[in-house]
């Protein structure tokens, strides 16, 4: 099965498992295809307007990115990362898109994706500019 394939069957399916999965590559495709497992949840909450109708917790987190790599959609690599303003250095897991353009084909009809960009682009317009 390729990679648009196994995006396109977790769209359509409707258990929490895979809703968290579209979350996550939503996330990860609108910010760029690159993102923190401690800021997954957060952006993913933004993306969807707060609302959401399962609970993302870290067991079902984890196991959501355990199956995205194993389909070989993401890479997920624990990285050492600096928290301001306490200057401590922990662990945090990057997680990153193998193939951004499909993800983002694959999201091309998705109703979420496409309601959050308009919002996206309304909030860069309305920054100061220099």
């Amino acid at each position: 099965m390729s990679s648009k394939q196994i995006i396109e069957e977790i769209l359509r399916s409707d258990d929490e498992l895979n809703r968290l999965k579209a979350d996550i590559l939503r996330a990860l495709t609108i910010f760029n295809g690159v993102s923190w497992m401690s800021e997954l949840i957060p952006d993913i909450l933004k993306i969807r307007g707060y609302p959401i109708d399962y609970l993302p917790d870290e067991k079902l987190l984890d196991k959501a990115l355990d199956q995205l790599e194993a389909a070989n959609l993401i890479s997920v690599e624990a990285r050492r990362r600096g928290d301001f303003p306490s200057n401590r250095i922990y662990v945090d897991k990057l997680i990153k898109l193998r193939d951004p353009e499909t993800v983002r084909e694959a999201l091309a009809r998705d109703e979420i994706y496409k309601r959050y960009l308009p919002r996206q682009m309304e909030f860069f317009r309305a920054l100061p500019r220099r």
